[in-house]
């Protein structure tokens, strides 16, 4: 186990009892949370539930319950919660809102055409890379913890990386 997953298993251990704890993990973990529900449901507000949502089932965890990899962990509940809340919802509901986060020196006219391409060429792949895709980069996770959040062998998880950046590469050119 990494020093960064001890950290945040330790984290996620204190964080009932230590404001600290708490502050810590939420600055490390909700960024990345955030993103990885956005990409998923594309709506910033219910994003932000799902990681409120997360934080509360982590603050209800029993104390005795190890995690393996606390990264992974946080992620792949996030996701599920975010799928689950898809499930429910219609997808005339889902179409509307994309986040405006407006990186520097871009316009939002710019930002919003690189926006519209870059979900365009997200909507493109296949299920498994987009998330495999998302997760990796906005996630941060390695391949070996996608593996195993997603049950796939290690080899087939970079294979579907390597083509979905392929297909994105085509779609939008650039640096990816």
């Amino acid at each position: 186990m990494s020093t960064e997953n001890n950290q945040l298993t330790i984290w996620i251990r204190n964080m009932k009892t230590s404001r600290e704890a708490f502050e810590a993990l939420y600055n490390e973990m909700s960024r990345p949370m955030y993103t990885v529900a956005c990409r998923i449901l594309k709506n910033r507000a219910d994003a932000e539930d799902i990681v409120q949502d997360v934080f509360l089932k982590l603050l209800k965890r029993d104390d005795g319950e190890s995690i393996d990899n606390a990264r992974a962990y946080i992620l792949q509940t996030v996701r599920n919660e975010a799928l689950m809340l898809l499930r429910k919802r219609s997808k005339e509901e889902l179409r509307g809102e994309i986040p405006e986060d407006v990186p520097d020196g871009e316009t939002e006219t710019e930002n919003a055409e690189n926006r519209t391409a870059v979900l365009g060429a997200l909507s493109a792949l296949e299920p498994t890379e987009r998330d495999i895709f998302t997760l990796h980069v906005n996630g941060e996770l390695g391949f070996e913890e996608i593996a195993g959040m997603l049950g796939m062998s290690l080899s087939a998880v970079y294979r579907r990386y390597r083509k979905a950046i392929k297909k994105l590469r085509s779609r939008i050119g650039g640096n990816l």
